[in-house]
């Protein structure tokens, strides 16, 4: 993940919640989000991101798998009930570095809509936001 290789000529618009806890994708994923016109916030754990999105809107979210304190697919459960209700529905897009099919089956299930492997291309993780996000 070269942050250089993000088009400058990429656009979003919104905010994304990033829930990761590795500092350097964080760091990355910051990175291009701001060279792509979007905003950012971020957490380091499925507990934190639950507390953000209590107090805060977001366009998408994008979350990883497995970390400590709370893992996501624990928050993604987690946040789909809270939404019940509120009658609306988060984008949320899964952070995973493995892509087995018993872990895509148990992204479908905990409510995420989507998933990107790690690591990742600029590119990819443009299309991805893309997808839920205003250009």
């Amino acid at each position: 993940m070269d942050p250089s290789l993000a088009n400058a000529d990429k656009q979003l618009s919104g905010n994304v919640l990033v829930v990761e806890d590795n500092e350097i994708n964080r760091f990355l994923i910051k990175k291009f989000l701001k060279k792509w016109g979007a905003s950012g916030d971020f957490a380091e754990n499925g507990k934190e991101a639950l507390d953000k999105i209590r107090h805060h809107a977001y366009d998408v979210v994008l979350m990883d798998i497995q970390m400590p304190v709370m893992s996501g697919l624990e928050a993604t459960i987690a946040i789909r009930n809270m939404e019940k209700q509120e009658h609306r529905q988060l984008p949320i897009i899964a952070l995973t570095a493995t892509i087995l099919d018993q872990e895509l089956e148990e992204i479908k299930k905990s409510g995420m809509n989507d998933y990107i492997a790690k690591p990742f291309s600029p590119d990819d993780l443009y299309r991805k936001l893309a997808t839920f996000m205003q250009k």
